[in-house]
């Protein structure tokens, strides 16, 4: 099941976005994004922990 989010980012951000998305959907590659960072977002705390 998928949920909703909406949210607010820097104008930036959002260019780098549309200009490395291409012809994806702005939402998968997002969710794709939020994937990797958050496994690297663990692999890295997990290392700090060590």
């Amino acid at each position: 099941m998928k949920h909703h989010l909406g949210l607010t980012i820097d104008s930036k951000l959002f260019r780098e976005i549309e200009t490395l998305r291409g012809r994806e959907k702005r939402s998968t590659f997002i969710e794709h994004l939020i994937q990797l960072g958050l496994k690297n977002y663990k692999t890295d705390n997990k290392l700090n922990k060590a």
